[in-house]
């Protein structure tokens, strides 16, 4: 029997996020439940600075990360942002790696994936303000929730209709 796998807590992933020395992070806990950083990164040095945030959960749990300022929205104006997810709280959240992949696991670093990761993204949306064109590649998973299989029935009699008016 293999022995269970274990997962960073809170504080081993607390300490590899300050080893970094970003200055001016800063660390806010979220009653137990999460860790909230702010981070401010820039993609280069010709670059602008943007305050990030960066939750992290106990367990398995993925991270998620925010660009809280400036207003990437305002930013692109009419365009529509890539690789973002709809977000509920300030901020625009981040689609750094795709998870059906396994990109990223636990047990995993957050200086070596997440934090690098939003630097990467950062410089590609900096290159997509400029030329219009994502060059980040990557793939955006399907965020529409299915229940049941109601979606998967919904779409296939959908086509059936279009079938029949065509």
């Amino acid at each position: 029997m293999a022995p269970p796998k274990r997962h960073a807590n809170l504080a081993q992933r607390g300490l590899d996020v300050d080893l970094l020395g970003i200055p001016g992070t800063t660390r806010r806990f979220l009653s137990g439940r999460a860790v909230l950083y702010r981070l401010q990164l820039s993609p280069s040095e010709a670059s602008r600075i943007y305050t990030c945030e960066l939750v992290v959960y106990p367990g398995g749990r993925p991270p998620r990360v925010y660009v809280v300022s400036p207003d990437l929205n305002e930013l692109a104006g009419e365009r529509e942002i890539p690789h973002i997810y709809d977000s509920d709280r300030p901020g625009v959240r981040l689609c750094l790696y795709y998870p059906k992949h396994d990109e990223w696991q636990s047990g995993m670093k957050l200086s070596e994936t997440f934090v690098p990761w939003t630097v990467r993204w950062l410089w590609y949306f900096e290159m997509w303000l400029w030329s219009g064109e994502w060059k980040g590649g990557g793939m955006h998973p399907n965020t529409a929730r299915r229940r049941y299989g109601i979606n998967r029935k919904m779409k296939s009699r959908a086509g059936d209709e279009r079938t029949t008016e065509d």
